[in-house]
């Protein structure tokens, strides 16, 4: 897509871009699974400081990737993260629920892995046999076999964990009135602290405490700490995610919504937009 907008740009020099980076590019973790020659790699470079330097204005979608591409191309980047359409989670009603249920939405895979979180719930469940008996772990979604059989193979964990299949997004808003505990797992790569899935936000709109595996210096980090929606933690600290487990189900069977950020709306998100196509257009 920056190629097409590129060559448009280089056929018409007075129309405006704007370049969209979604994901980084030549620093885009993807990339190092694809086995690139050398060349290849300087080639993508080379690109990608065309399109850096040609674009009448970048936008992309984390402060990490802003820093990032703004070193790459020594010129000024914008920043529109991703977020939640309001509209959406209007009719969301939060419920009391039978288990204390945590769930998590999305891919599950060798880099975003929630084992150090399964691990604290197994600990959690044979310290407590109240926690054991009430909790319930739902994952929605393309989930890997390696995990299921992580999963089947424990006897523990498969008595409180459940797969479903992915659903409509109509039906999986009515389930984040029915969660107690959001669950995030944020890739394990070298870009982590930009990775602000767009989940993430729906997480935030859901009202729902998060619970979140990732850097704790990075992006996700702080927008939980500005919003103060949940907690995050590194992979290796088990031992504070079982506190935090515990904690979370100390408070249930009451309803903790932790309110909704309205800037990360899509509607506050798109007022961003317009002031930048205004400001580039006159």
């Amino acid at each position: 897509m920056h190629l097409i907008g590129l060559e448009l740009k280089k056929k018409d020099p007075s129309l405006r871009w704007i370049a969209d980076f979604r994901d980084p590019w030549s620093e885009w973790d993807l990339l190092d699974t694809l086995s690139l020659t050398q060349w290849a790699r300087k080639r993508h470079q080379a690109l990608e400081k065309k399109v850096l330097t040609t674009a009448d204005e970048v936008i992309t979608i984390a402060p990490f990737h802003v820093t990032r591409l703004e070193a790459l191309s020594g010129r000024k980047v914008q920043l529109i993260t991703n977020g939640f359409d309001e509209d959406d989670f209007a009719g969301i009603v939060h419920k009391k629920t039978s288990r204390f249920t945590i769930r998590h939405v999305g891919v599950v895979d060798e880099l975003r892995d929630p084992r150090p979180v399964m691990e604290a719930v197994k600990s959690l469940c044979l310290e407590n046999p109240e926690f054991a008996n009430n909790v319930l772990i739902e994952f929605i979604g393309n989930v890997n076999s390696a995990f299921k059989n992580y999963v089947a193979g424990d006897e523990q964990l498969n008595k409180v964990t459940r797969f479903v299949d992915q659903m409509p997004h109509s039906e999986l808003l009515k389930l984040y009135g029915e969660t107690d505990l959001q669950l995030l797992v944020l890739a394990h790569t070298a870009i982590a602290p930009g990775n602000l899935p767009g989940k993430f936000f729906e997480y935030l709109a859901s009202g729902n405490p998060i619970l979140a595996i990732g850097p704790t210096e990075g992006d996700a980090a702080h927008v939980l700490k500005e919003t103060e929606a949940g907690k995050i933690f590194e992979r290796e600290s088990i031992e504070e995610i079982k506190i935090s487990l515990a904690e979370s189900f100390a408070k249930w069977p009451d309803k903790n919504s932790t309110g909704r950020s309205a800037i990360y709306s899509r509607s506050s998100l798109t007022h961003q937009l317009i002031e930048l196509l205004n400001d580039s257009f006159h």
